[in-house]
């Protein structure tokens, strides 16, 4: 039987903020959008993590 991953959950949610981090501090605007796309897409994918 599977145990719930929190640490892979955390470890999106620690990478999610990373991107953050460096979209905040990217002057393009495009850049900056898919940088925060891949970061919401991280948190998704953490909240997938804690329902297992």
């Amino acid at each position: 039987m599977d145990s719930p991953r929190p640490d892979k959950a955390t470890e999106y949610r620690q990478q999610a903020q990373r991107i953050r981090t460096m979209a905040a501090r990217i002057p393009l605007l495009e850049a900056k959008y898919h940088l925060f796309e891949a970061a919401q897409h991280l948190e998704e994918l953490a909240a997938d993590e804690d329902r297992r």
